[in-house]
C-alpha cells in the first residue's frame, strides 16, 4: 500500500476516527484515582494522539509530496542503482550502440500516446550504474530530421510513471498543442548528486554520463537551452537545483522545491566547510556569479527574491507538483524548440 495511495490515507483516517472513538467511550471506565487506571488513561491519551498525528502527517504529506513512497521515506529510494570502483584515465562515457529496451513498466502507455523506453546508463566517469526510463513523444518518429529538447526529470521511475502519470499527460498536452514535443528522462536519484571525494561521483553521473548516453541513443538537443531539469522533492528537487546551478553549461532551465534546498547531511566534503558551501544552492545564490538559467520554485520561501541577472525566476504554487501539466507547461516555456540535424 503506497505511502500516498487514496487507500493507506483513507485506512489511517478510518483509525484516526476509529482511535477518538474509542478514547471517548473508554475513558469514563477508567476514571478512578488507582494506578491501573492512571496508566489506562495516559495509555489511551497518548495512543489517540499519536494515531491522530500520523494522520495528520500523513495528509500533509499527501498533499504536499515531501515524500512519494516508503523506500523515499526511509531513504532507500536508490532505484536500480549501483556504484563500482572508478577506473582513472580518460574513458568514453557512452557507446554509440546504446539501445532502449522495454519491460512491464513502459507498456503502461498506449501506442498512441508515443514510446516509453527503458535505457541502462552505466557512467564510465562515475562509476554508477542506473536505469533510466524515457518518454519519447509520437512526432519523434516522424520528424526524423529533428533533435528534440529533453526534460530530465528527478522522480522515482514508477511514481512518475504510475501515480503521477507524467508521461500519459505529457501526451495529452502535446496532442492539445499546448506543449511542444519534448523527451522526458526519468532517473532516480540513487547515490545523489554530490562528488564525494573517495565515493559516489553523482553530480558526474547525472551531469556527464546520464546525458551522454541519452545523446547517445536519441536525437537530442546538444544545447543547455534544449535542457531543463526537475526534482520533485527531498533529495530529487535538491539535486535539480544544483544542478541547474553548477551546469548551466548543460541545463538552461530548472524547477525544484524551496523546502529541499539543504545541501545532505554526513561526510560527503572531506571534512570542508568550503566543499559543502560550493554544493549548497542557497550559498551558491548569495557568493557565486549568478548562472543564466530560469528557475520555477515551488513553494518559494523568499529563494526566487535573491535572484539575480541573468538568472531568472519564478515563484510556483506549493501544490504545482499534484498538476504536472502545470509543471510540464512551465517547463516546455523554456526550454528551445529543437533544431535540425
Amino acid at each position: 500500500m503506497g505511502l500516498t495511495g487514496a487507500g493507506f490515507v483513507g485506512t489511517l483516517m478510518v483509525v484516526a476516527l476509529a482511535a477518538v472513538t474509542a478514547c471517548v467511550w473508554l475513558l469514563p471506565r477508567y476514571s478512578g484515582a488507582g494506578r491501573a487506571q492512571v496508566a489506562a488513561r495516559t495509555g489511551l491519551l497518548a495512543g489517540g494522539q499519536a494515531v491522530l498525528l500520523l494522520a495528520l502527517l500523513v495528509l500533509i504529506n499527501s498533499g504536499m509530496q515531501f515524500y512519494s513512497s516508503w523506500r523515499d521515506l526511509f531513504g532507500m529510494n536508490t532505484g536500480t542503482v549501483r556504484v563500482s570502483d572508478q577506473r582513472p584515465g580518460p574513458v568514453p562515457v557512452a557507446a554509440p550502440s546504446v539501445k532502449p529496451s522495454r519491460d512491464a513498466l513502459t507498456r503502461r502507455l498506449p501506442a498512441a500516446d508515443g514510446r516509453l523506453d527503458t535505457l541502462r546508463v552505466r557512467g564510465a566517469r562515475s562509476g554508477i550504474s542506473a536505469r533510466v526510463y524515457v518518454y519519447v513523444p509520437p512526432r519523434y518518429a516522424s520528424d526524423r530530421q529533428r533533435r528534440f529538447p529533453a526534460v530530465l526529470l528527478l522522480d522515482s521511475p514508477r511514481d512518475a510513471i504510475v501515480r503521477r502519470r507524467v508521461p500519459a499527460l505529457a501526451a495529452a498536452e502535446i496532442a492539445a498543442g499546448r506543449l511542444r514535443p519534448m523527451l522526458i528522462v526519468i532517473a532516480p536519484v540513487g547515490a545523489g548528486c554530490v562528488d564525494a571525494p573517495g565515493r559516489a561521483q553523482g553530480e558526474t553521473f547525472f551531469g556527464q554520463d546520464l546525458l551522454a548516453t541519452v545523446g547517445a541513443a536519441y536525437r537530442v538537443s546538444g544545447a543547455a537551452s534544449g535542457w531543463s531539469v526537475a526534482g520533485v522533492q527531498g533529495p530529487a528537487a535538491y539535486c535539480a537545483a544544483l544542478l541547474a546551478m553548477r551546469h548551466s553549461d548543460r541545463f538552461g532551465s530548472a524547477v525544484f522545491t524551496a523546502a529541499a534546498l539543504t545541501p545532505p547531511a554526513g561526510d560527503l566534503y572531506g571534512g570542508s566547510r568550503t566543499i559543502r558551501d560550493e554544493y549548497d544552492p542557497r550559498w551558491r545564490l548569495r557568493h557565486r556569479p549568478p548562472p543564466p538559467i530560469s528557475v520555477g520554485v515551488v513553494g518559494d520561501d523568499g529563494f526566487a527574491a535573491g535572484v539575480r541577472p541573468p538568472m531568472r525566476a519564478a515563484p510556483l504554487p506549493p501544490a504545482a507538483w499534484q498538476s504536472p501539466p502545470t509543471v510540464l507547461r512551465w517547463l516546455g516555456a523554456h526550454l528551445a524548440s529543437g533544431s535540425t540535424s
